[in-house]
């Protein structure tokens, strides 16, 4: 009797052929799962710009005996265009504002952050909270209508 032990041709294409199915199906799960986080399209500018503003605007909102002066959504004029302008003044002084002419915010005179495509204030007074919504957009952030920010002071 003879022993047929050892792989034969036809097993071992089913093995390579196997195996090659299992490649391409890891290698296609790779590529969607990358495509789908794409962590490079959160710039560190974007972030950058982001926390700083959080960073002192949560200051202002924390300090004891803050409100709100003044907040609106304006226009200026400059060489004949028109550019937005959205500010909000805290009793304490100070103000921070949002000019679409530089893409900038500033605090006071200061500018704070820079290359923001658009940035609103605005706020409700409910149950003796103020309610401060800010809309911040920059090229790979969006923070706007339900994502938007929303403070408590």
């Amino acid at each position: 009797m003879k022993n047929d032990k050892g792989i034969t041709l036809t097993s071992l294409i089913i093995y390579v052929i196997s195996m090659l199915v299992v490649v391409t199906t890891i290698a296609t799960l790779t590529s969607f799962f990358y495509k789908n986080v794409d962590i490079d399209s959160l710039s560190k500018k974007s972030t950058e710009q982001y926390t700083n503003f959080s960073k002192l605007f949560a200051k202002e909102i924390n300090q004891k005996n803050n409100k709100i002066i003044d907040c609106k959504i304006t226009n200026e004029t400059v060489q004949g265009k028109e550019y937005k302008v959205s500010y909000i003044i805290f009793s304490n002084g100070n103000q921070y504002t949002y000019k679409q002419i530089n893409n900038s915010i500033y605090k006071n005179t200061k500018k704070i952050c820079e290359e923001i495509k658009d940035c609103d204030f605005s706020y409700s007074y409910v149950d003796s909270i103020y309610k401060i919504k800010v809309n911040f957009l920059t090229d790979n952030l969006e923070l706007t209508d339900e994502d938007a920010i929303i403070y408590d002071l």
